[in-house]
């Protein structure tokens, strides 16, 4: 994974459950800026060393809303990258579905099954 080579951040340890930031809405981020930037590499390090394929701002402690992933799609090419205030939307019934398994790196264990 060359995104993981090309990090400079430092890896922040796994917030677990239970914890009071995991449990708190998050804040929007107002400010672009290098603390943001620093924020995203510690980000990757932290999920590439945790092994990982996504984590969010508040899974390191930072009640941002902020979330970094590199997941490997249907070919096995890596997607990878970094969304700051996400929103979510309904998903339409015609996009498909798909099975999986899905985890969280802050309730280490077990694996749920997606459909």
């Amino acid at each position: 994974m060359l995104s993981h080579m090309s990090r400079s951040g430092v890896a922040r340890p796994i917030t677990l459950h239970g914890t009071p930031v995991l449990h708190t809405h998050c804040q929007p981020v107002t400010d672009f800026d290098n603390d943001l930037a620093k924020l995203v590499d510690d980000m990757f390090t932290s999920m590439y060393a945790a092994h990982g394929v996504g984590l969010a701002a508040n899974q390191i402690g930072v009640g941002l809303r902020v979330f970094v992933y590199d997941c490997p799609d249907a070919s096995g090419d890596h997607q990878v990258g970094h969304v700051v205030n996400p929103v979510l939307k309904p998903v339409s019934a015609l996009a498909g579905t798909t099975t999986d398994t899905e985890g969280c790196l802050s309730v280490p264990g077990p694996q749920t099954p997606l459909r």
